[in-house]
């Protein structure tokens, strides 16, 4: 009797244990952005820019001086990746709000508003840097999967391409993503000879400015209530001993002129 019961106390334990088991794999499998390639990420974020672009909200700024300036910061941080798969583009949109946000495939689209926003070229570089964070960690495919699923993800289907795009131009990270993004932003900052606590300098001018209603959608924010914690942590980080800046030479005020 008493091993008739250790032996169906046993089964039950071990379907409970292949339940959890199950229940484990399903809540970290769907998110895992490897299962969309690298290749099928830029084809799919290529896509996406030109629908994006034809929204009103997000016209494509055409403007010679200001698209060399962002290419000049987008040089220098390229060059401070170590190594990645991605071929960065950055795009200007004639917008007041301040906001950048990230598409897949190394798409990196930036407002008129934030570029005058920034009181220096080394502060849109911070912007851009923790973007390249969320692109390098590949934080917009995993949310994605996680949201849709991959089939859906990549079922060609022109309305899904409609509505996965509303979904990428308002991405909300969680605080793990943004807290990768933002040490992601600091080691790229260092590596390309900018002072990588600037992005502390940026995220407490917004903090001041989360009343003004052209910030709602600014993913870099997007966290609270530990935007505090964030800018305590990016303060914390210490260069090495050698590190040096290296200044833009570019005159910001008058590239801003131009906006």
């Amino acid at each position: 009797m008493q091993q008739s019961i250790l032996r169906d106390l046993g089964i039950l334990l071990g379907i409970f244990g292949l339940i959890w088991l199950g229940a484990s794999l399903f809540s970290f499998y769907p998110e895992d952005p490897q299962l969309l390639s690298i290749e099928r990420e830029q084809k799919l974020g290529d896509a996406y820019v030109d629908l994006v672009l034809l929204n009103p909200m997000f016209q494509e700024l055409e403007n010679e001086k200001i698209d060399s300036s962002i290419q000049v910061i987008g040089d220098r941080l390229s060059g401070g990746l170590n190594q990645s798969e991605f071929d960065y583009r950055f795009i200007v949109f004639d917008s007041e709000m301040i906001n950048a946000f990230t598409l897949p495939g190394g798409n990196i689209l930036i407002s008129t508003g934030l570029i005058g926003f920034s009181e220096s070229p080394e502060e849109l570089a911070a912007v851009i840097a923790h973007e390249m964070g969320h692109v390098e960690e590949r934080h917009v495919v995993a949310r994605l999967i996680k949201e849709l699923g991959i089939e859906i993800l990549t079922s060609g289907d022109p309305y899904v391409l409609g509505e996965v795009t509303g979904m990428l131009t308002s991405t909300r990270f969680d605080r793990k993503q943004e807290e990768e993004a933002d040490l992601f932003a600091c080691h790229l900052l260092e590596d390309s000879n900018i002072e990588p606590r600037t992005l502390a300098t940026v995220f407490r001018r917004l903090e001041q400015e989360t009343g003004n209603e052209l910030l709602e959608h600014f993913e870099i924010i997007s966290t609270h209530p530990n935007f505090r914690s964030r800018i305590r942590d990016v303060l914390s980080y210490l260069p090495e001993d050698d590190f040096t800046v290296e200044p833009f030479t570019m005159d910001w005020e008058e590239i801003k002129s131009g906006l």
